[in-house]
C-alpha cells in the first residue's frame, strides 16, 4: 500500500470549470455585499484574476532559494492582498483593513460552493482508500483554494491530510516542497506515490525516491517523458493494482 499525493488541478479537478465559476461566484458575492452593478463586478473580477496571474508570473521568476520558506508563503500572501486592493479600489468600495485575510475568507466562501472535480474522482477515491492507500491533497494553491475545492466536490472525506502554499512552503518544482509533503505525511519518499499532470513538478520528488506518475487527461502527450503517463483517475487505481 502507498501514500498517495494528488494532484487538484488537473488530476482530480477541472481548471477552467472552477476558473469559470470562481470568477462568477466571487462577483456575486461581492455584488451582494457592495450593490453596484453584476456585470462591472464581473468585469472587476476578471480582470483582477489576469492581473493577478501576469503578477503570480513575476514571483515564479524569483531565484529559486527566494521561492521557499516563509518569505515565499509572505509574497504570495501579499499578492492575494493587493489583488483585492486592486478590484476594491477600482470599485469605489474601502479596501479591508487586513486584506489578505479577507480575500482568504473571501475565497473559501466562493469556491466551497462549487464542485469542479472531474467525473471519475468521486468514484474512484473510496476506493483507493478501500485497497489501503493513503490520500494526500497535493497542490501550490492554498489552503483556502485548495481544501474548499475538496469540500465543493463533496470528497474532502477522503483525504488523510493536505499539502499546501502554508504547509510546503514553496511550490512543486521545488525539492524544498516534496521534503515538507513527505514530512507532513509522516512517508519515506519510497513509500510515495506522487500524481500531477505536470512532469516538471515532478521531478524533484522523483529525485528524492519517489515514484510518480504524470495523469494526463485526453490525449497523452506525443513525447513521453521519464514518468509513466496515465490519462484517468481510474487507469491509475489499475496501475496501482
Amino acid at each position: 500500500m502507498a501514500t498517495l499525493f494528488l494532484d487538484l488541478y488537473g488530476v482530480l479537478a477541472d481548471s477552467r470549470a472552477m476558473e469559470k465559476a470562481y470568477n462568477a461566484r466571487m462577483a456575486a458575492i461581492l455584488h451582494r455585499r457592495f450593490g453596484g452593478s453584476l456585470d462591472a463586478w464581473r468585469e472587476l473580477q476578471q480582470g483582477s484574476y489576469e492581473w493577478y496571474q501576469a503578477e503570480g508570473l513575476r514571483l515564479d521568476a524569483r531565484p529559486g532559494p527566494e521561492r521557499e520558506g516563509e518569505a515565499w508563503v509572505e509574497a504570495v500572501w501579499r499578492l492575494s492582498a493587493d489583488q483585492i486592493a486592486w478590484m476594491f479600489t477600482r470599485a469605489g468600495v474601502l479596501v479591508p483593513g487586513d486584506p489578505a485575510r479577507y480575500s482568504e475568507q473571501l475565497e473559501e466562501e466562493t469556491v466551497r460552493e462549487i464542485d469542479a472535480l472531474f467525473e471519475d474522482v468521486r468514484p474512484v477515491l473510496p476506493r483507493l482508500k478501500a485497497d489501503g492507500h493513503r490520500l494526500f491533497l497535493s497542490t501550490n494553491a492554498t489552503r483556502s483554494n485548495g481544501e474548499s475545492a475538496l469540500i465543493g466536490g463533496g470528497v474532502r472525506e477522503w483525504f488523510d491530510g493536505l499539502v499546501y502554499l502554508e504547509n510546503a512552503q514553496a511550490k512543486k518544482d521545488r525539492a524544498y516542497y516534496w521534503r515538507r509533503a513527505f514530512e507532513i505525511a509522516g512517508v519515506r519518499p519510497l513509500q510515495a506515490v506522487c500524481v500531477d499532470d505536470v512532469s516538471r513538478f515532478l521531478e524533484p520528488a522523483s529525485d528524492l525516491g519517489a515514484r510518480c506518475v504524470q495523469l494526463v487527461r485526453g490525449d497523452p502527450p506525443r513525447q513521453q517523458g521519464r514518468f509513466p503517463v496515465l490519462t484517468s483517475l481510474e487507469a491509475l487505481s489499475h496501475w496501482l493494482g
